[in-house]
């Protein structure tokens, strides 16, 4: 079972002004244009969140706990009075070329998705309770791990997911909120405690502090296990420091989300192949494959059809984009059967497949030469300006298959398999252990 407790939170003073000034995007969303934008501010938590492309971890870190001394010291953060639970909500869009491949009853205007943030207690990954999806990376942990020890702080909640399908912890929010979604007109005695705005999307943080509502949320959350949605390299790090507890904590800070809302989008991540074997991998997709030639100028509609009709069974199939034309793929099912019981996986083989007998036997260069983009119009673009030989555009996974791959399978899907929205962003919301 997950244990969650309430906590004393670390927010931005509710008395400064220009708090959207402050925050960031969560530090492994942020490009190196976009820190620089970031970090020209001198007083936002980019500076002891995220590290800069080329500078060493042990620099970052002595400049990170550097900042955020300077920060509790000039009182631009508080802390809160007394433990509590906090509602996260999210007021957020999907730019139009991202929206396009979305099924149409998962389109909106506007998207409102609420969070309950509390302290988890950590076990080993992948124990029944709290469960991942993606693979991790060593040093990428290892800076986490470094960071977190240093300042004693969780600086942005991972975020990870429950199902409910009575939707009741949902209803909750509403009822304490008197608002219904996604209409989201607030009321004076609701008026959150921090409102700031990133990267065009509202990020909302109201407290919850009486008691009987804490343990409702508890016993409504009692029974629950947890899939990380974001922040696998975090929560990796946090089990780490729980071994540890002169420097770590058993806790971690997260924000926890219904699986069923229909405000979670769940989107796929497109690759864009700088350099490969073209003549090799063309061999590949004649064995592997049934070839469908498309008309480049169908439209992004036509596309999306092709790619989400299924024929029923292991259907596996993508988008190709090389320069003059689409091509659909369709995976011969026979060698579809065989790669799943050789793996003993059904989830996810379209891109798995897609890197085991394509992208990883003809690439050409390092793994950074393989580029992922949430946009496949930036796929084709990307071709189409001669950077890249080749694009793969791939179709959305559903949560439930997602959820079945960590908990029945129990197996990682590859890297950049997944891209949930709504994202967390740094600074909203934090916890200081120490």
């Amino acid at each position: 079972m997950v244990e969650i407790i309430p906590f004393t939170a670390t927010i931005l003073n509710p008395e400064l002004e220009n708090r959207t000034e402050l925050v960031c995007p969560v530090y492994d969303t942020i490009d190196a244009q976009q820190y620089e934008r970031y970090a020209a501010r001198e007083n936002n938590v980019i500076h002891f969140t995220t590290r800069r492309d080329g500078l060493a971890e042990d620099e970052f870190i002595a400049s990170a706990t550097r900042s955020l001394a300077r920060f509790f010291r000039e009182g631009l953060l508080t802390v809160r009075a007394r433990p509590s639970f906090y509602l996260y909500g999210v007021r957020y869009t999907v730019p139009e070329g991202i929206a396009a491949q979305l099924p149409a009853g998962k389109r909106t205007e506007v998207y409102v998705c609420f969070g309950l943030v509390a302290l988890v207690k950590v076990g080993q990954r992948n124990e029944p309770a709290i469960v991942g999806h993606e693979r991790t990376f060593e040093a990428k942990t290892q800076e986490r791990v470094h960071l977190m020890r240093a300042c004693g702080m969780n600086f942005s909640p991972i975020v990870a997911e429950y199902s409910m399908p009575g939707h009741e912890l949902n209803r909750l929010f509403e009822t304490y909120l008197g608002v219904l979604r996604p209409d989201l007109k607030l009321r004076e005695q609701r008026k959150p405690l921090v409102d700031v705005e990133v990267n065009g999307a509202h990020h909302l943080l109201w407290e919850i502090a009486d008691d009987s509502l804490i343990e409702r949320i508890q016993e409504l959350m009692r029974d629950k296990e947890l899939m990380i949605l974001d922040g696998h390299h975090r929560y990796t790090a946090a089990c780490q420091l729980s071994q540890d507890l002169a420097e770590g904590t058993a806790y971690t800070l997260m924000t926890l989300v219904e699986g069923g809302d229909r405000a979670l989008l769940l989107l796929p991540w497109h690759r864009c192949v700088r350099a490969c074997h073209m003549a090799e991998l063309r061999q590949r997709i004649e064995a592997y494959f049934a070839v469908e030639p498309l008309d480049r100028d169908a439209g992004e509609a036509a596309l999306y059809k092709q790619l989400h009709e299924s024929g029923g069974g292991l259907d596996v199939r993508f988008l190709m984009y090389d320069g003059d034309r689409f091509y659909l793929l369709r995976a011969d099912e026979q060698r579809v059967r065989q790669l799943a019981n050789e793996r003993g996986e059904r989830v996810g083989l379209d891109v798995i497949s897609l890197h085991e007998w394509l992208i990883g036997p003809t690439l050409i260069g390092k793994p950074e030469d393989l580029v992922f983009t949430a946009s496949p119009r930036e796929a084709v673009d990307n071709v189409n300006k001669g950077g890249f030989q080749v694009a793969f555009i791939l179709k959305p996974l559903q949560i439930a298959e997602v959820e079945y791959k960590a908990h029945s399978e129990r197996k990682p899907f590859p890297q950049k398999s997944t891209l949930f929205l709504p994202k967390v962003a740094e600074g909203v919301v934090m916890w200081r252990w120490k």
